[in-house]
């Protein structure tokens, strides 16, 4: 039964995410967002439950619930937002339904953990309720995984996982789950036409021409009249009706520097590419990690073909494997609003991607003359960044601004104007002006900022700030200046070091308390960064963070049945805690490296089912359910401190790799305080 719990939780898990997500810009940022509301929810209904006195009833009553309830808070959650309210954050309807769709559907999958670890009251440890529940993790997550290949709409899979809910019921109403179940069954055919419906519902005013769910994205197309517009993840991507003007300025600047015109590569809005063929450009590569785009591309955004653009999906193998040399690279998405985007904005870009261009292009957002604080902080981001790996940079200060840097000397070919009367010698002088240069450099060197990196995504809070200051100013000010004094925390990091260590030695807590904490917060931590990770170099975030859970869950039942096989004592526990030190340093430097071997996650998992089950056989309570109840509250309110803080406080001080050091630390702390127990 837990088994089969198992893979219906992690199904359900996968779909709060994505629909959550999609109205989230695809930020991963608020991964822990939606788990920490998703934890939380769990935390309560597995300790609340923990004393029930007629588990079989209440087991069934909260799988019905939660097969009612989650479909009417999605339905809500969609019509919440609509395409005019899609890009502000401001939305506290859409916040509201969010937290109680994640929250619920944890709160069910708490109560029905708990309630089916009755059936294994008389075991001598917990860890065989914990390693059953992970195999079904481990099931589901590359279930999930292949029929999202197969079946791409998210009702679908819903239904599917309510399917697996109801046949753990046969085990205490055959004839009851047998009727509900078909009820189920007949609900499957029309799954797409009610994803559809629901999406409508959402975006009244256009028609919906088609919606896609993708292992990266949530595609809609959307028609208003003679235009078309794609979103990804509720965010406007394209229109076929772009800022005319913005693009001749953008296309023109990015080609005019260039020595050569043969071979130009673009990341970003697919919206210049027309405007680009007219220059008689004989190669146009254009990155897009989605391959669904490219379909959308051609058939609605492209008018006079596709010929001479050539689309590829990953750019990183697509350098190394054809060691093509561009002319100049343009990258027009200069507002990350995710890891994935901040990636090309970062030095570990730069540095890769200057061996293989002249000249770098960068589209930035805002104008000369309305650059506040928050855009100011996110272009000395970028120039400091970008300065770092090339010589020369020239700024045009036009609509929207421009940054080109190149290791070669940048002048401009007026020989290349198609439209002399719009890019004429006063406007060209005005827009390239040095004074306007010198006193926009003075400005953004003067402003307080740092190098952007994969590790430290400084133009990746700059941005959220930014798109909070949208619908209110003081927000995004308040915003900017707390990201701003947690970078500046850095330099304070080996006493944070020191004052965690020593808190965690406080006697406040038993050790084993302490143990199952740090568990849940250094595995949830370590998961998350690993999916961040993962999300930056492979984009696979929505298809595969399901595969990704599932295999930390493989390593967890291991570890979890595992333990179960033999007699444990404080001695056990605590070589235990050495090899969980060894594995986050040992972690540490791989990463470090640029490696990300997925078998870590597998590791990871395994030690932290391996001390749960050590522990729960450790602590002497009156029934293995209260047992149980316990350490999985402790252990989810763990990873639930985790899920709050790792996002807006341990990342911007520490980051990335630096949240992985922490790890090490919290291990160190447990060694001590158990040696000394």
């Amino acid at each position: 039964m837990l088994i089969l719990k198992g893979i219906s939780g992690i199904f359900i898990q996968s779909i709060v995410l994505r629909e959550i997500f999609s109205n989230f810009f695809g930020n991963e940022l608020f991964f822990c967002l939606v788990i920490s509301f998703y934890l939380s929810g769990g935390a309560m209904g597995s300790f609340i439950l923990s004393k029930s006195r007629n588990w079989q009833k209440d087991y069934i009553f909260f799988t019905i619930l939660e097969i009612f309830i989650l479909p009417i808070f999605i339905y809500f959650l969609r019509i919440s937002t609509n395409i005019l309210q899609a890009y502000y954050f401001s939305n506290i309807k859409f916040l509201i339904l969010s937290f109680f769709l994640s929250f619920s559907s944890g709160f069910f999958e708490g109560c029905r953990f708990i309630l089916l670890s009755f059936i294994y009251r008389y075991e001598k440890s917990s860890g065989k309720v914990y390693g059953l529940e992970g195999i079904g993790f481990l099931i589901g997550g590359f279930l999930f995984y292949l029929l999202l290949f197969f079946k791409k709409d998210i009702f679908f899979l819903l239904f599917f996982s309510f399917l697996l809910n109801i046949s753990t019921i046969f085990y205490f109403r055959k004839n009851f789950a047998f009727i509900f179940g078909l009820f189920i069954l007949s609900l499957f055919p029309f799954s797409n036409k009610i994803e559809f419906k629901t999406v409508e519902k959402k975006y009244k005013v256009f028609n919906l021409i088609e919606i896609r769910e993708t292992f990266f994205n949530k595609l809609t197309i959307l028609k208003k009249e003679n235009q078309y517009i794609l979103l990804s993840n509720g965010f406007q991507e394209w229109s076929t009706q772009p800022d005319y003007f913005s693009i001749k300025n953008i296309v023109y600047f990015s080609l005019a520097f260039c020595k050569d015109l043969k071979k130009v590569g673009i990341y970003g809005n697919p919206e210049i590419l027309e405007e680009i063929k007219k220059y008689k450009v004989p190669e146009i590569y254009f990155f897009e990690i989605d391959k669904e785009k490219f379909k959308f591309i051609k058939e609605y955004q492209l008018k006079s073909g596709s010929k001479n653009i050539y689309f590829y999906d990953n750019l990183t193998r697509f350098l190394k494997e054809n060691k093509i040399k561009f002319d100049v690279f343009i990258i027009t998405s200069s507002l990350p609003m995710t890891m994935r985007e901040n990636y090309f904005l970062t030095e570990d870009f730069f540095r890769e991607i200057k061996d293989f261009t002249e000249t770098i292009s960068i589209v930035l957002p805002g104008t000369y003359d309305y650059l506040g604080e928050i855009l100011l902080n996110l272009h000395s981001s970028i120039y400091k960044t970008g300065k770092k790996y090339f010589v020369n940079e020239l700024l045009v200060f036009t609509y929207p601004m421009i940054i080109i840097f190149s290791n070669s000397e940048l002048k401009l070919k007026k020989m290349l104007l198609t439209d002399k009367e719009f890019f004429n010698e006063s406007y060209l002088n005005f827009v390239t002006d040095e004074n306007k240069k010198s006193k926009y450099l003075e400005k953004i060197l003067n402003t307080p900022s740092h190098i952007n990196t994969i590790s430290n995504q400084f133009s990746l809070y700059t941005s959220i700030a930014f798109y909070f200051s949208q619908f209110s100013q003081k927000t995004g000010k308040i915003l900017i200046k707390f990201f701003s004094f947690l970078y500046k925390l850095k330099d304070f990091l080996p006493i944070i070091f020191l004052l965690i260590f020593l808190i965690l030695l406080l006697p406040s807590f038993s050790p084993y308390s302490t143990i199952i904490f740090t568990n849940g917060f250094s595995s949830f931590t370590f998961e998350t960064i690993f999916i961040y990770l993962f999300q930056i170099y492979f984009g696979f975030i929505y298809g595969f963070i399901s595969g990704i859970i599932g295999i930390f869950m493989a390593g967890l039942s291991s570890g979890s049945l595992i333990s179960i096989l033999r007699i444990h004592s404080k001695k056990t526990l605590f070589y235990s805690e050495i090899l969980h030190f060894l594995f986050y340093a040992f972690s540490f430097l791989l990463i470090l490296n640029g490696n990300l071997p997925i078998y870590l996650i597998f590791i990871s998992g395994f030690l932290t089912g391996w001390e749960f089950g050590i522990i729960s056989f450790l602590v002497k309570k009156k029934s293995i359910i209260e047992t149980t109840g316990k350490l999985y509250s402790i252990d989810l309110i763990g990873a639930l401190f985790s899920a709050l803080l790792l996002p807006i406080l341990f990342i911007p001080i520490f980051g990335i790799l630096g949240c992985i050091l922490l790890l090490v630390f919290l291990k160190f702390s447990n060694l001590f305080k158990i040696y000394f127990y």
